[in-house]
């Protein structure tokens, strides 16, 4: 976590190099570059640039700053004060600016808060349904849950885009990720199935007698004893759906793409601004770092459930 806060204000020239501090503006250098590649690595606004300079008229890209100061009659202390700022902050400049980085952000909130609650509530419906594991068919449909290990999800990449996109018509939408991230998975079955399976009898019977039905029973037996397995649910699968990359990038078009798409889109064919790929990636986790100190308690229980036995 030190090293991609310090990489966030290390500009790509200087990416190769290890840097245990954020390196000063080396001004020498800093003069010796080109208008044009100031443009193309640290996507600097030339328009903005000429209008803070005075300048109205077309500039040649291949001129370097130090001539660009000389032809133009611009101060070099000027010109170093209004660049270094811009090269040692840039990846924030390109962050905090772009509001697609927000849009991302908001849309990556939207589907892991979605995806969790309706995940984890058909988690505890299945786990209900199997839980003991009391006849074949419920073996049977446990058994069917666990296929999902050994499929890589590759295997049903494609035949899943047609049925999201030719049927359901879910084109561009992020119900996509959201949907793959609610299917019945291996994971919430197990963590489900297991926890439940636990809960004494004797509830269910006492549910009954009082004339309670099934419903009855789920709601007000399972439900507030399922917190454990919730969490252990949430604190596997939010990291997940939160960094999902590939599903993004095949699911979502460019102006819908969340963080993790967006942020690989920095990486572009003839350059990358590492700058805003470490400022996007820490931004990116803050969030994440928030909600488990929020639920720390809740995530220590879970990952203590079933050590000490009474």
């Amino acid at each position: 976590f030190y090293f991609l806060v310090i990489r966030s204000f290390v500009p790509t020239r200087e990416s190769t190099t290890l840097h245990l501090w954020p390196p000063k503006v080396n001004t020498k250098s800093l003069l010796k570059a080109k208008i044009g590649n100031m443009a193309t690595f640290y996507n600097l606004d030339l328009e903005a640039f000429k209008a803070k300079f005075g300048v109205d008229e077309y500039v040649n890209q291949n001129l370097r700053l130090r001539q660009f100061a000389a032809k133009y009659d611009v101060p070099e202390d000027d010109l170093i004060a209004y660049l270094r700022p811009f090269v040692m902050y840039n990846g924030w400049y390109n962050i905090l600016s772009d509001r697609s980085f927000f849009r991302a952000i908001w849309a990556n909130v939207y589907i892991s808060v979605i995806s969790i609650g309706l995940g984890g509530m058909l988690g505890v419906f299945t786990g209900t349904g199997l839980a003991g594991l009391q006849t074949r068919w419920q073996t049977y449909v446990y058994q069917t849950y666990l296929l999902q290990m050994i499929i890589p999800p590759v295997m049903v990449m494609v035949p899943t885009y047609l049925i999201f996109n030719r049927y359901l018509h879910l084109s561009n939408s992020y119900w996509n990720l959201i949907l793959l991230n609610i299917k019945g998975g291996a994971l919430s079955t197990m963590v489900f199935t297991s926890y439940i399976a636990t809960i004494p009898k004797e509830i269910e019977e006492s549910i009954e007698i009082d004339g309670g039905n099934r419903l009855h029973y789920l709601w007000h037996a399972v439900l507030p004893l399922a917190k454990t397995p919730f969490a252990v649910f949430m604190s596997i699968m939010l990291p997940l759906f939160w960094n999902d990359l590939l599903n993004g990038r095949i699911y979502l078009n460019q102006e819908k793409y969340t963080l993790m798409p967006l942020i690989s889109s920095f990486a572009g064919q003839y350059t990358t601004n590492f700058q805003a790929i470490y400022a996007g990636l820490l931004c990116g986790l803050l969030p994440m770092i928030i909600v488990y100190l929020i639920f720390q308690k809740l995530f220590i229980r879970s990952a203590m459930a079933g050590a000490v036995k009474g």
